[in-house]
């Protein structure tokens, strides 16, 4: 295998500039760093990374801790993470809380001792990490999604309430005023400040008005559940809304069970928009929150972080993003009778 003096010596510089190459120091002028570049790539040079963590004392690894991998939405953030994390020269390592702060204690831990660099964490609940765990326990750390009131960690989210209040916007301006809406749990924000937005919209359009809201967990047939019970209702809602996508497609079922056509009979408004809402007639109506640009910012919010000596003061940042919604066809006008 080829050395770092091996690389030294093909493009004529000292090992020293070489490191400075390799650790992106900027202490290597242009062309000494042309020569080294093409002297790894036709040695075909790898870096010990073992050996580059000791002496830095760094791993360049960063810990992502989802809910769950199944889920689309967390699979999707899952996969940009990675790509950001490549383009920087880091390593992901990716643990599952399965939505239980027990296991979620431990596999932060596990992250811990693998001495991650920094950790991205969609908690399980907005209320804390893990059972009790503080921001002087973990390395650098940004929240997603969930905790976002945390006032001690750097957090990243959607603009949940807004993208409620525009969901319901659409929906009434298509006449509807019979609404239901699928929460996984009412102790979760991101979902129950999708549900205030909607009912801050209907009160502020006036009118006679018929919200509920009912709770599916985290599974598709929870959802199916809870809202083919809401749907035999005599007073039907004419419009749902699934404030995710295992909801959306719980809904799509419960609909489809009960042998009702969208948006004739009701029109459904789902998020998390992914390319499974158009694979069927009629394609979804959706909310989708912008994967890339979450990640983007979180990336950015991380790694200057990680870049700080350990203990530098930095004001703690709390940053929110606009949903990009689509409409298609299982959202339509309501039905003179409905």
């Amino acid at each position: 295998m080829p050395t770092i003096k091996d690389v030294a010596a093909l493009a004529k510089v000292s090992t020293a500039t070489v490191s400075h190459v390799l650790n992106e120091t900027g202490r290597a002028g242009l062309h000494a760093k042309e020569r080294v570049t093409a002297a790894i790539a036709e040695l075909g040079y790898r870096p010990n990374a073992n050996a580059a963590s000791l002496r830095s004392r760094r791993s360049r690894l960063v810990g992502l801790v989802l809910p769950s991998i199944t889920n689309t939405f967390f699979a999707q953030m899952a996969s940009e993470f990675e790509s950001l994390a490549m383009e920087s020269g880091y390593d992901i390592a990716i643990v599952t809380s399965n939505e239980d702060q027990e296991r979620e204690h431990e596999r932060i831990q596990a992250l811990l001792f693998r001495q991650t660099d920094g950790l991205i964490i969609y908690p399980c609940s907005d209320k804390g990490i893990g059972n009790g765990i503080t921001k002087r326990d973990l390395p650098p750390s940004v929240l997603m999604d969930r905790g976002l009131t945390l006032a001690e960690f750097d957090t990243i989210g959607l603009n949940n309430e807004l993208a409620g209040r525009t969901v319901a916007r659409h929906l009434l301006e298509l006449g509807h005023r019979r609404f239901t809406v699928v929460l996984p749990e009412l102790a979760l924000a991101a979902s129950a400040d999708r549900a205030r937005g909607i009912e801050k919209e209907l009160k502020a359009h006036g009118g006679p008005a018929q919200l509920r809201v009912i709770t599916g967990g985290h599974t598709i047939e929870g959802s199916r559940g809870a809202l083919e019970q809401d749907l035999h209702r005599d007073e039907r809602p004419t419009a749902v809304v699934a404030t995710t996508n295992v909801a959306t497609l719980g809904a799509i079922k419960a609909i489809q069970a009960l042998q009702l056509s969208m948006p004739q009979d009701v029109s459904l408004v789902g998020f998390d928009d992914f390319e499974w809402m158009t694979a069927l007639r009629p394609y979804v109506t959706a909310m989708g929150q912008p994967t890339r640009t979450l990640a983007s910012a979180a990336w950015k919010l991380l790694v200057e972080r990680m870049s700080l000596p350990p203990g530098t003061g930095r004001k703690v940042q709390h940053l929110t993003f606009d949903g990009n919604f689509t409409i298609r066809e299982s959202s339509g006008r309501v039905r003179q009778n409905g």
